[in-house]
């Protein structure tokens, strides 16, 4: 894992294009990496890279990196703590734990009903949460690659020139 973590890094530092491209793709990398939007990540970064004339190889490096089968989990969990400090009382812990009880004792049909209430409930949590969490992140981390890719356009002309 570790040996794929660096040789992805290492295509990211190789990257070409215009800094702002890249680090407009960057944050877009950031942005789709930490939003709970699992299914359609590959394609909302190509939409929005297109859109915003962005780096799309940089995009989807950065989102690989961040939102990968380590780090799912993890991802997710801390999308619905803010989730949940943004919606109080509509999936808590508590909350959970006794709908799963209730479907536990409920027949197929309203087990199903129950499961798809939460699902419901659920799903704005997640996107509530993985949103106010990846929209600082994103804004950061462009600030940052602009700073990265400009010192490193900087550092190659003055190569070029000696």
């Amino acid at each position: 894992m570790r040996a794929t973590i660096v040789a992805l890094l290492e295509k990211f530092k190789h990257l070409q294009g215009s800094p702002a491209s890249l680090a407009r793709g960057t944050a877009v990398g950031v942005f789709i990496g930490f939003a709970p939007v699992m299914p359609f990540k590959s394609m909302l970064i190509l939409m929005i890279t297109v859109a915003a004339r962005s780096s799309t190889v940089a995009a989807l490096l950065v989102c690989t990196l961040i939102c990968n089968p380590l780090t799912y989990l993890p991802l997710y969990y801390i999308a619905w703590l803010i989730g949940d400090l943004l919606l109080p009382g509509r999936v808590s812990w508590e909350i959970l734990q006794a709908t799963v009880g209730n479907m536990r004792e409920a027949g197929l049909v309203q087990g199903m009903t129950l499961a798809g209430q939460m699902g419901l409930d659920m799903g704005l949590v997640l996107l509530a949460g993985g949103l106010a969490l990846a929209l600082p992140l994103a804004i950061a981390s462009y600030l940052a690659a602009l700073r990265f890719f400009a010192w490193k356009a900087r550092r190659q002309n003055c190569g070029a020139e000696a």
